[in-house]
């Protein structure tokens, strides 16, 4: 509890702060209700399942991901992170200052892709691994590297 509030209630009032989100939806694999959120009841064990599964229902083009284990996300967060991936045009963004203030954005299309293509447990419990490795930045390899070069040919710009 935080003050007479759960962890994830506080973070459902946090994230309604927002300015740039249509809706808060919780997706749960048990039956919960909250306050000022809708939910999703999905796969216990798949939780890539169950994002998937939520985001088909509710007919979600984009979906903000914000974790109950951080409870000091704001709503003037989530916005910096909604807007840092509009001005990307990625199809992934994990916007996070220190641990703890994560936010990753997603278009359903990736969120998708993932679903289709995460094969392991582990890709399949923490959601967005397969899409952090389709949206890689860091030049590792020489095909990371001819990746940034049609990255930045295609008219991107280097970050400031």
């Amino acid at each position: 509890m935080i003050g007479d509030k759960t962890m994830l209630q506080t973070v459902i009032d946090n994230c309604k702060e927002s300015k740039l989100i249509d809706k808060v939806i919780v997706a749960t694999p048990h039956h919960i209700e909250f306050e000022n959120a809708d939910w999703f009841i999905g796969n216990e064990n798949d939780v890539l399942d169950r994002f998937y599964q939520c985001a088909l229902k509710f007919k979600s083009d984009i979906i903000v991901r914000v974790t109950s284990d951080c409870p000091l996300v704001q709503g003037f967060t989530v916005d910096t992170a909604i807007k840092f991936f509009r001005s990307m045009k990625l199809p992934y963004i994990k916007f996070a200052l220190v641990n703890g203030l994560d936010v990753e954005v997603f278009t359903f299309g990736i969120l998708e892709k993932a679903w289709n293509n995460a094969k392991t447990p582990y890709d399949r419990e923490h959601v967005t691994p397969f899409m952090k490795e389709a949206t890689k930045l860091s030049v590792d390899t020489k095909e990371d590297l001819e990746r940034i070069r049609e990255w930045i040919n295609a008219g991107n710009k280097p970050l400031n």
